[in-house]
Order: structure tokens, then C-alpha cells, then sequence
């Protein structure tokens, strides 16, 4: 097995909440499915009806696709919050373990190890999140059939092979998702191996750089930028086209946000390689 695939089980193991979290919220939904489904009168109970044909061309399409869309939305919000978790307190749990000593010691290159933690945030916990994907539509489908599909909002949720098809349509936005967010992680990394509360530093620092471009130079540059950039992840889950987007963000925004993520990468490859957790360490040969 190669090097790379027992890093990612290493990262799995020791950092469970990506694994417990979601499996917390398919409980819940395991239960509110059970509640449904034993609610003998669960047509009329419902917060609404919708009148039933054979044909269900009454049912308005833009309707059925805005209730899909919804779940996917919900559970990328989640895969974004457990990358949210991960990203800051990876490195510095390491060099409090003695992890990363470990790793230097192995036959794995520093870029081995930045790319198993991207592909771990970005790739595989989306991977994880897809599950509920694919249990949200199975359960509206049996839903569906219990009630004899009279709501129409549950119309695209008639089979196994759409439970399946949506899991993966989720997956290929959330890795698309992921790879626009690479330079943001990149920066989330070098900040996880110089201070101990980086998300804490982050919103600190950028709250003070945002106020104080505005105080002392009368500009809304900086302003503008974060805004762009931590809306950005947002905006990725709910846009419906990367045009609107790249628009919205600003095309000097985005190059800019590229900058920065290639200079953190750069910083962040060239700390691990340290037992030093400070700027100056960078230039330390």
C-alpha cells in the first residue's frame, strides 16, 4: 500500500469528529425518517399537500430542483465546516504529539505531506459527507412510497440509481468546491504552524487590517477583499455557475487570492521542515 493511502487512514483516525459528526446527523435523520414513517396519518399532517396525478405534470420542476439543491447545499455547508475544523489544528497537533517527527524520519516528503492534508480536507471528508447524500434520497424515497408519491417536492427521489447519482453529482461539486479553496488552505496551514488559535488569529487579524486600511487610508481595498474571499466558500456551495462567482469575487481579488495561496504553501513547506514556529524559521537553512 502506498505511503500516501496510511497517511490518510493516520489522518482519519486522529481526527474522528469528521467521522463522528456526520454519522451524529445520519442518527438524527435515522430518527426523524422513523418518526415519519409511524405516523399513520402522515398525508394530512404534513405542512402541506400537493394535489396527485399520474402524470405529476402539475408539479412545478424548478420546485423539485430548489428542494435537491437545499440538500445539497445543507450537507456542503457541513463538509465546509469539518475542513473549517480540520485545517487549523492539524500541524500544530502534530509537533505537540511528536507526530510530525515521525514523519520527517519516514521516507515521505514534505510535499507528501502537504498534499495528503489537502486531499484529506478537500477530497475526502466531501467523500464522507456524500453518504448523507445518498441516505437523504433513499429515505425521502421510501418516504415517497409510503405516502404514494403524493408530494411533489419528493418527485426526483423515486430510485435508488437517483440516490446514487446525486451522491456523485454532490461529490463532483464539492471537489471543484475544494480545489478553489486550495490557496485558503494553504494559508489555514501556515497559520496552524505558527500560532495555537489561528482561526482565532485570523479573524483578529484580518478584523484589524479591514479597520484600520479603512481608519488610517480611507480604503475599502482591504475590506473588499476579505469579504470576497471569506464569502467565497459560500458562494461556491449556493452559486449556480464558477462565471457568477469569479464576477462576484472580482477577477484582482482572485489573482491576488492566488498569490497568497502560493506564498503560503511556499511558508508553510518550508516551517514543517523545522522545530521552529515562527516567521523567522523561514529563512533558517
Amino acid at each position: 500500500m502506498h505511503a500516501s493511502l496510511y497517511m490518510l487512514e493516520k489522518e482519519l483516525i486522529e481526527n474522528k469528529s469528521v467521522t463522528r459528526i456526520p454519522l451524529f446527523l445520519l442518527a438524527c435523520g435515522i430518527l426523524l425518517f422513523i418518526s415519519l414513517l409511524m405516523n399513520v396519518s402522515l398525508g394530512n399532517n404534513l405542512f402541506f399537500d400537493v394535489e396527485y396525478s399520474d402524470t405529476l405534470a402539475h408539479v412545478d420542476g424548478s420546485a423539485v430542483e430548489s428542494f435537491n439543491q437545499f440538500i445539497t447545499m445543507m450537507i456542503g455547508l457541513v463538509s465546509l465546516m469539518l475542513s473549517a475544523l480540520y485545517f487549523p489544528k492539524t500541524f500544530r497537533k502534530e509537533r505537540k504529539e511528536g507526530s510530525a517527527m515521525f514523519w520527517r524520519s519516514m521516507p515521505v516528503t514534505n510535499t507528501m505531506v502537504h498534499m495528503v492534508k489537502l486531499a484529506f480536507g478537500l477530497l475526502l471528508i466531501p467523500v464522507i459527507c456524500s453518504l448523507l447524500v445518498v441516505f437523504a434520497d433513499i429515505f425521502l424515497w421510501v418516504l415517497n412510497m409510503a405516502t404514494n408519491e403524493r408530494f411533489g417536492f419528493l418527485f426526483a427521489q423515486r430510485s435508488l440509481w437517483y440516490a446514487l447519482q446525486h451522491g456523485l453529482s454532490y461529490i463532483g461539486l464539492m471537489w471543484l468546491v475544494g480545489l478553489c479553496l486550495i490557496p485558503l488552505a494553504c494559508f489555514t496551514l501556515l497559520m496552524s504552524q505558527l500560532f495555537n488559535s489561528p482561526l482565532l488569529v485570523m479573524f483578529i487579524g484580518g478584523f484589524t487590517l479591514k479597520w484600520l486600511s479603512i481608519a488610517m487610508f480611507n480604503s475599502y481595498l482591504i475590506s473588499d477583499f476579505f469579504n470576497a474571499i471569506f464569502n467565497f466558500p459560500l458562494k461556491l456551495v449556493t452559486a449556480s455557475t464558477m462565471s457568477n462567482i469569479v464576477n462576484e469575487v472580482g477577477i484582482g481579488n482572485f489573482m491576488a487570492y492566488l498569490l497568497i495561496g502560493m506564498v503560503s504553501y511556499w511558508a508553510s513547506y518550508r516551517l514543517y521542515r523545522t522545530n521552529e514556529s515562527s516567521l523567522a524559521a523561514l529563512w533558517a537553512k
